[in-house]
């Protein structure tokens, strides 16, 4: 009897654990990190992740149509990440746990993710949006790097 209660229990906490832990932010469930995942067909994008130690992670994305939002393709690239909504749309906190944990994306002196969008030429463009008001197109690519004041630019995608 008292073992079935603590299994209850601790089923109980499990449940309120998960169920609290959307709260107040969009997190992709996917594991991991990014993989490669274009095939043959569709058109295709580049999600091009640069973590503080300089470490990158990049994931080829294929889609149909004329655009993929770039949520979507953070999704499909199988990228953890934790966002929250700003009146500028969605910011970034969190990828692949890197913070381990956060109270606010944009921290004072804190460092933050900082979002680039490649068109297939040229250099990186910092955006002036959140991730939630992105677009892709055939060839695009978007960037994240990981940093304090000014983060560079991540480095350029493979040709997508």
């Amino acid at each position: 009897m008292r073992s079935s209660r603590v299994a209850s229990a601790i089923l109980a906490v499990v449940f309120m654990s998960a169920a609290l832990a959307g709260c107040g932010t969009a997190t992709n469930s996917a594991a991991g990190t990014g993989g490669t995942q274009c095939g043959s067909g569709g058109q295709k994008v580049e999600v091009v992740v640069e973590f503080a130690n300089k470490n990158v992670d990049e994931s080829c994305v294929t889609f149909k149509g004329t655009d993929l939002a770039a949520e979507t393709a953070m999704k499909r690239g199988a990228f953890e990440f934790a966002a929250k909504k700003f009146s500028f749309g969605d910011a970034i906190c969190q990828i692949a746990h890197q913070p381990k944990a956060f109270t606010s994306c944009f921290a004072s002196g804190q460092p933050y993710w900082a979002l680039f969008v490649w068109s297939g030429k040229g250099p990186w463009r910092a955006a002036q949006v959140g991730v939630s008001e992105v677009n892709l197109k055939q060839g695009d690519a978007l960037g994240w790097h990981y940093g304090s004041g000014t983060p560079g630019a991540p480095p350029k995608p493979p040709k997508v």
